[in-house]
């Protein structure tokens, strides 16, 4: 794990190694802890940087699934509303992958969002520092205010979910009315997103995810290798060239160069948690072999 280098990417190979000795470490009938994940949001991603405010609308392709998402709008707390961004970030996919695990694990809709934000900001893994705060307040305020457009083609016919992720929220104003509503205790999915969660939820190693929680790209490509591998035809190995990845992974303007060495350095990070999963490097791209699942099958009886 030498690619990192530094006090900060220090802090991110030991984090790296101790989740591995820890996966490394279970015997095969032990439990874990469990994340979930909607199985097109393995393949379309969140923006990874902040696109800009004026930015109100973006469009991500993967095959077959097309996501669409469309920045908001927030109450003031002297009235009125007032726009705000789309999310972005590692913190806005950890936020989503919290919530949609909850809703599964609890078989509701109806999420309630721990009494004190710094227990949420820990419950999520994250720092509880001002700085970590305050940017994990921005992206809950982002968040519950997105609309969604998830599409997936069938041959001839498309399912579409299009709306709010959440139909309800209660939200609590600042007392500078100057300040937007950033803090929701309780959140409600939408019943068409939530009715599509269960039915296509793919299980999670939330260690996995803790260990990558520096990484927007990384926590992509884990929960993307996670719904794929163990789906690949173990006599067919699937080939992806670069460019495909890029337009997954990235946008077509990004230099190849740069990319490549973005992503291969969180690809590194992601098969060294999901140390079972089969990918090699071959000319021109990636190939990706038959995998068992980072979580077995045996482990998902809850869904039932």
């Amino acid at each position: 794990m030498s690619q990192d280098t530094g006090r900060s990417g220090s802090r991110v190979e030991l984090r790296l190694i101790d989740t591995r000795v820890e996966i490394d470490s279970r015997s095969w009938d032990e439990s874990f802890e469990l994340a979930f994940n909607h199985s097109y949001l393995c393949s379309v991603h969140l923006p990874y940087r902040n696109p800009g405010d004026d930015v109100r609308r973006i469009t991500k392709v993967s095959g077959a699934i097309t996501l669409r998402l469309e920045a908001g709008s927030l109450p003031t707390a002297s009235g009125g509303f007032e726009d705000i961004g789309l999310p972005y970030g590692p913190r806005s996919r950890l936020l989503l992958l919290h919530l949609m695990s909850e809703a599964v694990k609890n078989n509701s809709p109806i999420v309630e969002v721990r009494d004190s934000f710094t227990a949420f900001a820990k419950e999520l893994g994250l720092s509880i520092n001002g700085h970590s705060l305050r940017s994990l307040r921005e992206q809950v305020a982002r968040m519950s205010v997105v609309q969604m457009k998830l599409a997936r083609r069938h041959g001839d016919t498309i399912d579409v979910f299009q709306g709010p992720l959440f139909s309800r929220l209660r939200a609590e104003l600042p007392a500078n009315p100057q300040q937007r509503s950033l803090w929701a205790s309780h959140i409600e999915f939408n019943d068409a997103f939530y009715e599509g969660l269960k039915k296509h939820a793919v299980p999670l190693d939330k260690a996995a995810l803790g260990a990558l929680k520096h990484s927007a790209r990384a926590l992509d490509i884990y929960t993307w290798l996670s719904s794929r591998l163990w789906r690949v035809h173990p006599s067919r190995p699937v080939k992806l060239r670069w460019t495909t990845l890029r337009q997954q992974f990235a946008s077509p303007d990004v230099k190849m160069s740069s990319f490549k060495r973005q992503f291969q350095k969180a690809l590194q990070q992601v098969l060294f948690v999901y140390p079972r999963a089969d990918v090699a490097s071959v000319y021109g791209g990636l190939e990706l072999r038959h995998s068992p699942p980072p979580v077995p099958f045996k482990n998902t009886k809850l869904l039932k």
